[in-house]
């Protein structure tokens, strides 16, 4: 029966399963949190299994004295038995206490090696917990402060409040989106120019792809090092992503066309030409592309 603790192997692959659903939080706060969580279940793990180890040196021991027979605990029920082991194990972590004790040399050397245990993990789990919880009340205070600052600047500026309602909005995607794990990490900075080009070509790839001219380029398997170069280059230098909030003018109708807009999702602009119905464009829909190739002049006014 002892042999069944070698179960407890596949606890190494909760490690791998929060890794992966750490993965999948967008935002700082909810990932700093779950990171909370994982180290309180892990912690309880660790003493689920030594207090499953106490339980069975006191069950099945070939001693004539055990632990449970020392508390005369022998027709004891198993959840009995089990609390008992689970209270000791968090004893050995200062927390609360027990009479129970080691009354032959097998228990005390077990004693002695989950006090060693507990006293390496729990100094570290703590420590860690600590540092996690100080993390989420820092950004949690910056939050507070910034837009209490932000309220009391278009306060005292005497702002409209329709304008201040749409600034407000926006800032609070902006902020959101800043502390989501989509936002470019600084890390990429460390990458050479030429792999920062290439990862670039693969991030706006599909853009790209749906203009006729560069999807005969990406269809083409045979590309030369001068033609790859040029769209890397394109996508490095050429690319970029403009925010935008409510109500904002893109360009308007007459204006010389200075730059092609692509639209990544859904974010509800509007197309509007004189003595023509209003157009919303789609999603993943290219916008005055023609200035790529020829001098334009926008025949309407776009706005998000």
């Amino acid at each position: 029966r002892l042999l069944r603790l070698c179960r407890v192997v596949r606890l190494g692959k909760l490690t791998r399963a929060a890794a992966f659903l750490r993965d999948k939080f967008e935002s700082d706060v909810a990932y700093t949190q779950f990171t909370l969580v994982i180290a309180m279940v892990t912690m309880l793990l660790l003493e689920h299994v030594i207090a499953c180890g106490w339980f069975g040196l006191g069950s099945m021991s070939s001693e004539s004295v055990t632990w449970i027979s020392a508390a005369k605990q022998e027709g004891a029920s198993f959840t009995l038995l089990y609390t008992t082991s689970l209270r000791w194990a968090l004893s050995q972590l200062g927390i609360g206490g027990t009479q129970i004790e080691a009354v032959n040399s097998t228990e005390g050397v077990y004693t002695a090696l989950v006090a060693l245990v507990s006293l390496l993990t729990f100094s570290t789990v703590i420590s860690f917990m600590t540092s996690l919880i100080g993390t989420l009340q820092h950004k949690r205070m910056e939050e507070t402060q910034q837009f209490g600052l932000l309220r009391r600047f278009l306060r005292t500026n005497k702002i409209p409040e329709e304008l201040r309602q749409r600034v407000t909005r926006f800032l609070h995607h902006a902020y959101l989106q800043r502390g989501s794990n989509s936002e470019e990490p600084y890390i990429l900075d460390l990458l050479s120019e030429s792999l920062q080009a290439e990862l670039q070509l693969a991030r706006y790839n599909e853009g790209l792809a749906s203009l006729p001219f560069f999807a005969k380029l990406f269809r083409n398997k045979f590309l030369s090092l001068q033609e790859e170069q040029v769209m890397q280059t394109i996508a490095n230098k050429a690319m970029t992503v403009l925010e935008t909030a409510e109500d904002d003018v893109i360009f308007c109708h007459g204006n010389l066309a200075a730059a092609a807009y692509y639209a990544l999702d859904d974010c509800s602009m509007l197309y509007l030409q004189p003595n023509v119905a209003v157009v919303k464009p789609g999603c993943r829909e290219w916008i005055s592309e023609m200035c790529l190739w020829t001098e334009w002049l926008h025949l309407g006014d776009l706005i998000t």
